[in-house]
């Protein structure tokens, strides 16, 4: 659903309660068992809804950012929540040169790896990348004469419910600007070598590969098109199963998106003006621990979690209101422009309009003085207005939904108006 970039079009209320001034004005459908990734732009709304259970591999098709974060262009991110997929890199005795003999004995002690939830570009093959030794990418090494990246290790991919073991050897970043890497069967057999040239996938982060059918897909939208991601990933996190390694589904930023939460506060307590949070870096600060699950399908809503969310130059206002599982995975949430410092909307005013819905002539009655109505389409056009009267009439304007705002000495109320 296309956001409103007005304050007035989002802020509508039916009622005059506080929780009534952070209505639900959106929602992303994740399906059954959360099975897809729902990609959102703040300004648009859904972009794209795509199956997250269709890839194992994700390689970076972005180039190195050379010399502070050479990383970005040799990250391989894991499908380890939306495939149920477990990594592990082999001890350096099994190296690439025995790649047909590779012994696997002992695997399942190995340490899992796991990609990062704080950043896209530390991933699962890149643990224990650090900028003390920023030409080691642990999955490969740098290699200053030929300016490629290559090889060094192998790591097994696996999934025991559904039988499928891969063993990977990313075998080269040539120049920054080509994959080459060879998945196969544990026993040598399905082998398939994968070429993957990034500029073939312009305005990506990530292209994909799925182990099992061996296609590469080009799931992401364009770049510019999304801010949040509706996704599963893996992550730490504190349960009633016990503390350690989880899939959930949650919310991850975009590049350059900027999220800063506010805690202690409900949606209509605070406002951008008085917000206390920091922007965090994180990719996941917005993530899943908005909700948690009570059991039987019911999940309970963090009311005092308020995102405040930048992306270019204009900065939104979030809020979940409630989440589905089942058949739906679906979140509803709040969410507008918020381009003003808002403390000055709330008013204790009881104000509702009569007769509604609205035919012709209606008036507004309010328990205190009325001194200007304001109405408006859903394009953010005036279509009427009134100073120092309650009544109003409507009957030229088409039948639909419209948004109303009252000035009292109260201060200020947002209604939905509905005209027959």
């Amino acid at each position: 659903m296309k956001k409103i970039a007005s304050i007035f079009f989002s802020l509508f209320v039916a009622s005059f309660t506080a929780q009534s001034q952070c209505p639900v004005t959106d929602s992303t459908l994740m399906g059954a068992g959360t099975a897809n990734d729902v990609y959102y732009s703040l300004k648009n709304g859904v972009v794209k809804t795509v199956s997250n259970k269709n890839w194992h591999l994700a390689f970076s098709v972005m180039r190195s950012q050379f010399p502070g974060n050479p990383s970005t262009g040799v990250a391989v991110r894991l499908n380890s929540a939306g495939n149920n997929m477990k990594l592990v890199r082999l001890p350096a005795t099994q190296n690439p040169a025995n790649w047909r003999n590779i012994d696997t004995t002992g695997m399942y002690a190995l340490p899992e790896l796991i990609d990062s939830d704080s950043t896209w570009f530390s991933t699962s093959f890149t643990k224990g990348y650090s900028t003390a030794d920023p030409f080691n990418f642990i999955w490969g090494a740098y290699n200053m004469s030929t300016k490629h990246v290559d090889g060094t290790n192998v790591f097994i991919m696996f999934n025991k419910a559904d039988n499928i073991y891969k063993k990977v050897f990313i075998k080269q970043v040539t120049f920054d600007s080509m994959w080459s890497v060879v998945v196969s069967n544990l026993d040598n057999t399905d082998s398939n070598f994968v070429q993957i040239r990034k500029n073939a996938f312009p305005n990506r982060m990530f292209v994909y590969y799925n182990a099992v059918t061996k296609e590469i897909l080009d799931r992401e939208p364009a770049n510019n098109s999304w801010d949040l991601v509706w996704t599963k990933f893996t992550t730490f996190a504190v349960s009633t199963q016990g503390s350690g390694l989880f899939p959930l589904s949650g919310v991850l930023s975009n590049l350059g998106v900027q999220v800063a939460k506010n805690v202690g506060k409900k949606c209509d307590q605070v406002w951008l003006s008085t917000k206390t949070a920091q922007v965090n870096p994180k990719i996941s600060l917005i993530g899943g621990d908005w909700k948690l699950h009570m059991g039987g399908g019911v999940y309970s809503i963090a009311d005092t979690f308020v995102y405040f969310i930048t992306s270019g130059n204009v900065t939104y206002k979030m809020t979940f209101k409630g989440f589905a599982g089942g058949a739906l995975g679906k979140s509803t949430f709040n969410l507008y422009e918020a381009t003003l410092s808002n403390n000055e909307l709330s008013t204790s005013a009881q104000v509702k309009i009569v007769p509604h819905p609205v035919s012709g002539v209606s008036e507004v009655v309010s328990d205190a003085q009325v001194n200007n109505i304001t109405i408006q389409n859903l394009h953010g056009q005036v279509v009427f207005q009134s100073a120092m009267s309650s009544q109003f009439d409507i009957s030229n304007l088409a039948s639909g939904i419209y948004l109303m705002t009252v000035q009292t000495d109260m201060g200020l109320s947002q209604l939905k108006l509905f005209k027959q």
